[in-house]
């Protein structure tokens, strides 16, 4: 069984996300929240599949698991946003933990240019010693993203 709670992600996910929690200046439960209900509002390849079940009248009702209550006590996650996980879920075959475990590993791992220059500002706080130049590494870090 999948558990939402943020310490039962995997580490390299967890430091991602805490990263972009301080960054927000968020605790990382508000951070988490903030993000699934981000990720409920966009648009998914999986929505595709939620309409075509629903415009042949089928009912989307997702397999409820234990771990699926941390939506709600843990996160508080608004109806419209636990509604459209469950959709999501029901047209993907999985429990309802499962899926929203699965797309917030997925967001973690989404690397951005803020992510990149966080972890490197995390680095030179923890060794002052090291000479970092951050405009340089910015200007990799673009031209390597292409942008």
């Amino acid at each position: 069984m999948a558990d939402l709670h943020v310490n039962a992600l995997p580490e390299a996910d967890v430091a991602v996300l805490r990263r972009r929690a301080g960054a927000a200046g968020l605790p990382l439960l508000g951070y988490v929240r903030e993000e699934l209900i981000a990720l409920a509002g966009r648009r998914s390849a999986d929505d595709t599949v939620v309409e075509f079940l629903e415009s042949e009248g089928h009912e989307l009702i997702p397999e409820i698991d234990a771990a699926a209550v941390a939506l709600i006590d843990t996160y508080d996650l608004p109806a419209e946003a636990l509604a459209t996980f469950g959709r999501r879920a029901y047209a993907t075959g999985h429990p309802l933990s499962d899926y929203v475990r699965h797309a917030l590993i997925t967001s973690a791992r989404r690397s951005t240019f803020d992510d990149v220059m966080l972890e490197f500002h995390e680095i030179q706080d923890r060794d002052p010693s090291l000479n970092i130049d951050m405009e340089s590494v910015a200007a990799s870090v673009r031209y390597a993203r292409g942008e």
